[in-house]
């Protein structure tokens, strides 16, 4: 037999509080903040990071993708089980869905996000930089990376200006990342000067471009068929 979650727990008066978050609720607090973290620091992106670490550390592809699934495999089961028990304690008619959560977590997030990928595409640079890696590798990938981080860049502003998804602070913070770890990329592969345009610098961002043009174009379609969409 089930029982109203409002016996549980007390929650706020529906006349002064209609909508209801986990971090409303002492009982349900902890559970959503160890899923938020445990999504934010075991993203997929965490785990390439970490692939590339242990990577280039145990010289073994093997071990880096063991390392790298487990950390994104093991972060997504860990957030979505403890997301689902926070979430049980409000019912659904009174869930806040679309609340925030606080500046500092996401800071806190992205600090380490761009920590853990930074070290990665370091790593993975000195390793193109190497005399047995032909050039023309080096600028495809070197130009893949640009294209990529300039996307990232777009789509943390684009956000922020859109709908206000992104605190000023960490859309800033991200740029400012981005635009350093391409920097010391371009000098670790090329010295002092930067990469010319040649054309396979050119080739490796035309590449990335159109994998994110396909992707927003993807994710625009799948934005207009959802419900409720117009």
């Amino acid at each position: 037999m089930s029982h109203d979650v409002s016996e549980l727990v007390d929650l706020p008066d529906p006349a002064v509080q209609p909508l209801v978050h986990p971090l409303d609720l002492p009982e349900a607090a902890r559970l959503f903040r160890a899923s938020w973290w445990a999504g934010a620091l075991a993203s997929p992106a965490a785990g390439l990071g970490v692939a590339t670490i242990v990577g280039f550390a145990s010289r073994s592809w093997v071990v880096a993708l063991i390392a790298g699934t487990a950390v994104a495999g093991s972060g997504m089961l860990a957030s979505r089980f403890q997301a689902e028990q926070a979430w049980a304690f409000v019912p659904r008619r009174r869930q806040d869905r679309d609340r925030a959560v606080p500046l500092r977590w996401q800071l806190g997030a992205g600090l380490a996000l761009a920590a853990v990928l930074s070290a990665a595409a370091l790593l993975a640079a000195m390793r193109l930089a190497q005399a047995d890696v032909p050039s023309a590798v080096a600028e495809v990938t070197f130009g893949m990376a640009a294209a990529a981080g300039g996307l990232t860049a777009a789509d943390l502003l684009s956000r922020r200006r859109r709908a206000g998804q992104v605190p000023v602070p960490t859309a800033l913070l991200g740029v400012a990342a981005i635009a350093a770890c391409i920097v010391a990329v371009n000098r670790i592969l090329f010295g002092a000067a930067a990469a010319l345009p040649t054309a396979a610098v050119l080739w490796g961002a035309v590449a990335m471009l159109a994998a994110g043009a396909g992707a927003g174009v993807a994710r625009l379609r799948a934005a207009r068929s959802a419900p409720g969409a117009r």
